[in-house]
């Protein structure tokens, strides 16, 4: 983290320099030898040595530096160059320097500006009465101030904020920069007031010191302030140390620590206090003890093909993270194994990925954040093995793809997995003369299995066993297109066909990476449609089903999809709720539609029985230059006893009440609770420099002993400088 400040620093003092650099105009400097040209309405020798007047118009060129301005004096004697009057500089910086007069000393290592003014990064603005650069290279702006937002020509209107200072003083040497009346302004109105001052210089690599504080407000933890302190411990290392202090309960210390190698890096945060547990409105009970999380990893470079890395997530118990505001959810560091819904991972892996290869070990152990889920039942990876390459078949064959895995889980309580298998894969992608594409495949697997501490349903409580599955199959598209003098038309049937071995050894295996399955547009085609290796459809099926699109404008757009697969011959492989239960599958109907602004689109099984709806997924969005907006609703209700029925709504809108202001508000509905899961709602403050959002929010996600909570949340994001916010 680096201080919010910093922005400001180098607005305030990097253009200084440049203003004030010796090299601007120096014809006798000796940093500079490259010879200055002058151009002027009137060049008036002064007489007697003391130089030249040039008058109207005035250019002068240096290098790739040129100074405008309406009157320049040479004095040589003083080896002093004055410029006044519109002065304008280019080619010290990305951005024009602008200044009423611009003197340099003999030395030309001193100078002053005065009405000193500029364009910074990202429309930054910054100004001062005058700029002073001293001899030892330290700079001071006298009256100075800084702002992102836009100035009205005529200055009768206040930028949204502006940041003053009476003085601003860079010291080179201790690589430091002094405020001395600092003052924050909005409106023109000082809100913040601080009579000194004091941060590194952007121009040092990292410095030492306090970061922007936050703030919060809930009914849980009461008011909230989080005062960061970062301490740049080495070149390659660091740590942010930042206690939150709440009304309601205990202080709590979270802390961020980074450390960079030269093959890699590694970062960690966490969080620890002393607590007893607290329900929604903040009140204790329980036993207080030590709670904390921590979250981090590394990843390190083997080679250019190959990494290593590991990831730790852990928490003190299931509702630390919730209790306190923490997401549950870790930051992406490129580890292999995702946590999954209220799961933490912690994971140590090697991973190899070239043109035409990919192969990985990983190890993983799980904690539950699920109230009534034992850790002892969630398996651990010890390991998991996997290793794929492709090869292109000679020809217009395709491509061939051979892949190998091996996978150990265990268990404190339940049963130990173990499985080997070693899978051919053949796809090859034909399109005939008069435009029928063809995609043939073929795959072959061997599995081998081991199972301990199996259930009591099982035969055997131990068991190891191999089987050999394959199977080969086709699908065909025949894509249509009529173009027409409003809409354009694209019909395309779609047919596949799949042959494949019966599974012998079905009842043995012991499910771990086939659980659930749930047949949507995407998976009906598909060869293989288990989401792992321990289920397989076997028999034959055929699929079939038909796109249909039209387009109009510039963006009109309407689609629709209707499919089915038939099981022809085999068992069924998939529970009830998968849609693929019966012979005739679910019927799936999907739909989109895109027209000035509004989108439409429709995701639906349709029981092939009785025609009862089995999931819905339904959403209407609109778009336009005031109003933005979404709502979506889905439900599932199969008939499958290992789910319950499911009824959720969502929406969420911003509307332009002014130029600035807008109303924003979202809600997740749990329809069959009759609960709201999460509910926001407030006012959002938006310009060119500015966004400021005031939401009132209530999380209730009916987790026992939480309860729901209320807060009020203040997010400020200040363009170029930073923000506060209650993250």
């Amino acid at each position: 983290m680096a201080s919010q400040f910093s922005r400001l620093a180098a607005a305030l003092m990097g253009s200084g320099v440049l203003v004030l650099s010796p090299a601007v105009l120096a014809q006798t400097a000796e940093t500079d030898d490259a010879p200055v040209y002058l151009e002027a309405d009137n060049l008036e020798d002064l007489g007697d040595g003391a130089g030249f007047l040039a008058t109207g118009h005035v250019r002068a060129r240096q290098s790739d530096r040129t100074l405008y301005a309406d009157e320049l004096e040479y004095h040589p004697d003083l080896n002093r160059i004055i410029a006044r009057g519109n002065v304008i500089i280019h080619g010290q910086g990305p951005h024009p320097q602008y200044a009423d007069e611009v003197e340099l000393d003999s030395e030309m290592s001193a100078g002053l500006a005065l009405g000193f003014a500029t364009m910074l990064e990202n429309n930054g603005q910054m100004a001062a009465a005058a700029a002073i650069r001293r001899s030892n290279g330290a700079m001071q702006l006298e009256d100075a101030y800084y702002t992102a937002c836009e100035l009205c020509e005529d200055g009768d209107q206040e930028p949204t904020w502006r940041l003053r200072a009476r003085q601003v003083i860079q010291d080179p040497d201790e690589q430091m920069i002094y405020y001395r009346d600092a003052q924050f302004e909005v409106m023109g109105v000082p809100v913040l007031y601080s009579p000194v001052f004091a941060h590194p210089d952007p121009s040092a690599d990292r410095h030492s010191g306090l970061l922007f504080p936050g703030f919060s407000v809930s009914s849980r933890l009461g008011f909230s302030y989080q005062q960061p302190y970062y301490w740049a411990i080495s070149p390659s290392e660091d740590i942010t140390l930042a206690p939150r202090v709440m009304t309601n309960v205990n202080p709590l210390l979270f802390t961020e620590y980074r450390k960079r190698f030269w093959s890699g890096a590694m970062a960690f945060e966490g969080s620890l206090t002393h607590e007893a547990e607290i329900d929604s409105d903040g009140e204790r009970f329980g036993d207080d003890t030590w709670r904390w999380h921590l979250f981090g990893g590394g990843e390190w470079e083997i080679n250019p093909d190959w990494r290593w890395g590991f990831g730790v997530q852990r928490a003190s118990d299931d509702l630390h993270l919730r209790r306190y505001g923490f997401s549950e959810i870790d930051r992406d560091r490129g580890a292999l194994i995702e946590a999954g819904n209220r799961r933490l991972v912690s994971q140590l892996y090697l991973e190899g990925r070239t043109q035409n290869s990919y192969g990985s070990v990983v190890a993983a152990e799980y904690q539950s954040l699920r109230e009534l889920e034992d850790d002892d039942t969630i398996p651990t990876i010890a390991p998991l093995i996997r290793y794929e390459r492709v090869f292109n078949a000679p020809g217009a064959w395709g491509r061939i793809n051979l892949s190998g895995q091996a996978v150990m889980l265990e268990r404190e309580t339940g049963t130990d997995y173990a499985r080997a298998s070693v899978t051919a894969d053949w796809r090859a992608h034909w399109v005939t003369g008069n435009g029928i594409v063809v995609e043939p495949y073929a795959y072959a697997r061997s599995d081998s299995y081991s199972f301990e501490d199996l259930p009591a349903s099982y035969a055997v409580p131990e068991d190891s066993f191999s089987r050999q599955l394959g199977l080969v199959g086709a699908e065909v598209s025949w894509p249509f297109y009529r173009p027409g003098s409003t809409v354009d038309w694209i019909v395309e049937p779609v047919f596949s066909a799949v042959a494949a071995t019966d599974d012998p050894e079905s009842a043995r295996i012991y499910n771990e990476d086939s659980v659930s399955l749930d047949l949507d547009a995407s998976l009906l085609f598909a060869p293989i449609r288990a989401s792992g290796f321990d289920v397989w459809e076997p028999g034959q099926r055929i699929s079939y089903g038909v796109r249909t699109t039209g387009q109009w404008g510039e963006s009109g757009l309407a689609s629709i999809f209707i499919g089915q697969s038939y099981r022809i011959d085999g068992d069924p492989a998939f529970t009830a709720g998968s849609g693929l239960f019966e012979e005739s599958s679910d019927y799936i109907v999907a739909g989109s539609l895109e027209i000035a602004g509004f989108t439409a689109d429709l995701q639906t099984r349709l029981d092939s029985m009785d025609g009862d709806i089995n999931r819905v997924d339904l959403g209407f969005g609109y778009v336009s230059d005031r109003f933005s907006g979404r709502i979506s609703y889905l439900e599932v209700s199969d008939d499958d006893s290992s789910r319950s029925d499911q009824r959720e709504a969502r929406a969420n809108f911003s509307a332009r009440l002014t130029d600035r202001w807008s109303a924003i508000g979202s809600t997740v509905r749990d329809l069959d609770r009759g609960t709201s899961r999460l509910t926001t709602a407030g006012f959002r403050f938006a310009d060119e420099c500015t966004e400021l959002d005031i939401v009132y929010q209530r999380e209730d996600n009916q987790i026992a002993r939480l309860g729901p909570s209320e807060s009020i949340q203040i997010r400020i994001t200040l363009f170029t400088l930073g923000g506060v916010s209650p993250d």
